[in-house]
């Protein structure tokens, strides 16, 4: 038992060190220590300042058509609306939807000005003890940036979080240890450094966070109200158990904010646009107002007022509905120590969980009253949910070859009711579907695969499936004898394969993909009787199977130049390979990549720094980050 422990926690170090120093987290020591007879405790505080800035020119094919020009939805020298042609032949996307955080930051612009500290206080007595950390952070850039909500710069303007907060309690089982922890907790499962969806997911990820220039591993993941229990059963066997006590989402980037490629369905967001990125945003009334009362003839100022009068109609409002229930959460696993094959760890896991992250839905438009004689666009809302009891089943094995220096991990998850998002382009226009009474036949109506809907009558925008991910992980260490004359290199690389076996094609069920502005329908162009203006080719939807690999290169040069300073340039690849995994939160975009080159250091164990730059490519109009290359540079000291 006792080996196979400290064999896990070397494991889990390394790991650890290497997705601290592929995000650029430097890590080092720095607390102040207490000991006194059975009691002893630490205090360990962290400042730092960061800056990110982005170096990359906005790609108008990733900004929506209206976004680029207001009036792309109107020929103004014949002072009629436009054709689908000349609609198709404008630059820019058929959604206004995922294009605000572009627009919020130009080339040159600071995405994150950010001083934050995180303190953590750890203390013990005889067989007791517990553990507390807290962050806070402001960022001088975002909290009062214009185009962000409120709600957004409460994620990435400012905001102090208590993070874990737990006591425990050590004690035998017969002659095996065990541990009973309560509280505000993160546990961690499985092998899985980069790639996500996979046996770690008890705890919901801070995303905001992580995009803080300097921010630490540690603040990642949001520990959550828990029970926990890891017993000792054999000399090589042992148990976990735990029983989660309150619900904790994923919240994804806020809308307008840099990494954001959602405006509708993100904190922050109230309403999403229809149109198809012809329309612009109500927001923009009075630009089209001001726009209107100049235009150079009487057609044309006619046709600026229809546009402006309308726009408001050409919205679907969110609504809020409550999140999934604090109870129903538990899980269990078993870990196996075999010194006679090879000294490796096995893992047998189960967990029943709620959605972390949120799905669209929606509700068809409001019935007809004497108040409301005919149905109007914006009296249809969707909303965001969080669909419960996951269960998932895992298996994973961990174990070295000493003779090559090579460590190797790998895991299997087995899902049989994942919720996955259906496209959210046939789920609005269901919600759109009662207006075809309106609407002479057969052109230009409301198509879409969920079918008709009456109005008021929910629209369920997610289906459940089985979904299993498999995936390897070997780290290869290098000593000081090395053409590098680093005293140690560490090369990482992790691949991971999903597949949902029983995805429905997409000539049935289209699920969502990123960019898919949308419906792959036959539309206008293409001899379609729908309002869909151009076909979305099938491929750029969800894929059952999709795949790809992560790597990561590590140079360590200790007392750097003969100084008190160790230095560690690192290098990281993403690759995308092929297929695109179904939403929320799919792992992979066929053919996106990015690339980070960085330089940590640290300096006396107490000063850090770190510089880096990273850029993604590939993957055309579905990878909506692919201009968003940035720069990020941070100091940090701990004491």
């Amino acid at each position: 038992m006792m080996k196979n422990i400290k064999q896990n926690k070397l494991s889990n170090a390394l790991k650890l060190a290497i997705l601290s120093s592929s995000l650029g987290l430097t890590s080092f020591a720095g607390a102040v220590s207490f000991n006194k007879g059975e009691f002893s405790a630490s205090w360990d505080t962290t400042v730092s300042y960061g800056v990110a800035v982005r170096v990359e020119e906005r790609d108008d094919s990733l900004v929506g058509k209206a976004n680029l020009n207001e009036l792309v939805g109107s020929n103004i020298e014949e002072g009629r609306p436009s054709t689908v042609q000349e609609r198709a032949a404008a630059p820019g996307r058929w959604s206004i939807n995922s294009d605000n955080g572009n627009l919020n930051y130009d080339k040159g612009d600071k995405i994150s000005n950010a001083l934050k500290l995180t303190t953590e206080f750890g203390f013990s007595y005889k067989s007791f003890g517990g553990f507390f950390r807290g962050t806070s952070f402001y960022d001088f850039t975002n909290d009062s940036k214009e185009g962000l909500s409120e709600t957004a710069r409460e994620f990435v303007g400012h905001k102090t979080r208590l993070l874990d907060a737990y006591v425990y309690k050590d004690f035998n089982l017969g002659e095996q240890p065990a541990t009973i922890r309560l509280g505000r907790q993160v546990v961690s499962w499985g092998e899985s450094t980069f790639i996500q969806q996979g046996i770690n997911v008890i705890n919901p990820v801070d995303v905001s966070k992580i995009r803080v220039a300097g921010a630490e591993l540690k603040e990642a993941f949001l520990p959550i109200d828990m029970v926990y229990g890891s017993f000792g059963i054999t000399e090589n066997l042992s148990m976990e158990a735990m029983y989660m006590l309150e619900f904790e989402q994923t919240d994804p980037d806020p809308m307008g904010t840099y990494f954001s490629t959602n405006d509708f369905a993100t904190p922050g967001a109230e309403y999403v646009m229809l149109g198809f990125g012809i329309v612009p945003e109500y927001t923009d009334l009075a630009r089209l107002q001001q726009i209107a009362a100049f235009a150079p003839t009487e057609a044309a100022r006619n046709l600026y007022a229809q546009i402006a009068g309308n726009v408001e109609n050409y919205s679907i409002q969110r609504s809020v509905v409550p999140g999934a229930s604090d109870h129903g959460q538990y899980g269990v696993s078993f870990k196996y120590f075999s010194p006679e094959l090879n000294d490796t760890e096995f893992g047998l896991y189960y967990l029943n969980y709620h959605s972390r992250l949120p799905l669209i839905s929606g509700v068809a438009l409001a019935p007809v009253t004497p108040e409301r004689p005919s149905p109007s666009p914006n009296t249809g809302t969707y909303f965001t949910e969080y669909p419960e009891d996951i269960e998932m089943y895992g298996l994973s094995f961990n174990t070295t070859i000493n003779s090559l220096g090579l460590s190797l991990q790998g895991e299997y998850s087995y899902r049989p009711n994942v919720p996955l998002q259906i496209d959210d382009v046939e789920v609005l226009i269901a919600a759109l579907t009662p207006l075809n009474t309106l609407i002479p036949a057969p052109y230009n109506r409301f198509v879409s695969q969920l079918g008709q809907y009456n109005p008021g009558e929910m629209i369920q925008g997610w289906e459940r499936h089985e979904v299993s991910q498999l995936q390897f992980t070997a780290t290869k260490l290098f000593g000081p004898n090395n053409p590098f004359k680093a005293d140690q290199i560490v090369v990482l690389g992790e691949v991971g394969f999903t597949n949902v076996w029983d995805l429905p094609d997409p000539s049935v069920l289209r699920y969502n993909g990123p960019g898919t502005d949308t419906g792959g329908g036959a539309g206008a162009l293409t001899g379609g009787t729908s309002v869909n203006p151009v076909t979305e080719p099938e491929e750029f939807f969800a894929t059952p199977f999709s795949w790809g690999y992560r790597l990561v290169t590590r140079f360590d040069y200790n007392n750097a130049f003969g100084l008190p300073v160790n230095l560690s340039p690192r290098l990281a690849f993403n690759h995308d390979v092929k297929g695109t995994t179904p939403g929320p939160g799919g792992n992979f975009i066929e053919g996106s990549k990015s690339v980070t080159l960085g330089l940590g250091a640290v300096y006396l164990e107490k000063w850090g720094a770190d510089l880096s730059y990273t850029s993604y490519f590939g993957g055309g109009i579905h990878n909506m980050i692919h201009d968003r290359d940035f720069v990020s540079l941070n100091v940090k000291y701990s004491f």
